[in-house]
């Protein structure tokens, strides 16, 4: 004969064991902070934003359409990430990553079809991010004219550090709240095998759970 679930039973041991549960996301909430205090390495992002004109607009009331504007980007995207342009950057920093990691770490991303580019770079700190985006955007604007005739790549806003002062990565609340998921989960199994192992006759309940036998009296110790 199958056994139905009582929750009433459930309830009454997540009761009994709820101190297994608070020990649990406290220990799990702990051992997070620990890791984001002690050993998780901080990534911070430095973003700046330029310009970019095509050739020969003669017409002021041209308007890129998405196809023109899909293909500039690319263009750009392809000079901002080639060889020429990491290694003048590896060269002028004196980078000890490899292009590959780089690359990686470098975006460039174009909103609203415009032709307003912002370029962003990870590093494990704020002040490395801000002089490679902005030694890359000088490189590029160099890179272009040689490239390009009549087109120019203008800075609208550069990095700085002030506003690369904050982590992307670790996320504080998220992984806080992660870690007392898992502390939670883990108490949860912890008591659910403690229950589950655990024969021992406590309870009247206990006797009519195991006999399906309801009883009818007790007699006291004497």
């Amino acid at each position: 004969m199958e056994k139905m679930i009582d929750f009433r039973i459930i309830a009454k041991h997540l009761k009994q064991y709820l101190w297994i549960l608070m020990l649990a996301s406290i220990i799990g909430v702990g051992g997070t902070t620990f890791w984001l205090t002690q050993m998780a390495v901080p990534k911070y992002q430095a973003s700046a934003d330029i310009f970019v004109k095509p050739q020969k607009i003669e017409n002021e009331g041209f308007r890129l359409d998405s196809n023109t504007n899909n293909r500039l980007i690319s263009t750009y995207s392809g000079i901002l990430k080639s060889h020429t342009t990491i290694d003048q950057v590896k060269e002028k920093l004196k980078l000890k990553e490899d292009f590959k990691t780089i690359i990686t770490n470098l975006s460039i991303k174009n909103e609203n079809e415009s032709q307003i580019i912002s370029i962003s770079y990870q590093a494990n700190s704020p002040e490395q991010a801000v002089k490679v985006v902005n030694t890359v955007v000088q490189i590029m604007q160099l890179e272009v004219s040689k490239l390009f005739e009549n087109s120019t790549v203008k800075l609208l806003s550069g990095a700085t550090v002030e506003d690369a002062a904050i982590p992307i990565s670790p996320n504080i609340k998220i992984s806080l709240a992660l870690g007392l998921f898992i502390g939670l989960v883990a108490g949860i199994i912890v008591i659910s095998m403690m229950i589950l192992t655990n024969n021992t006759i406590r309870e009247d309940e206990d006797i009519e759970e195991i006999t399906n036998i309801p009883i009818i009296g007790e007699v006291e110790k004497w």
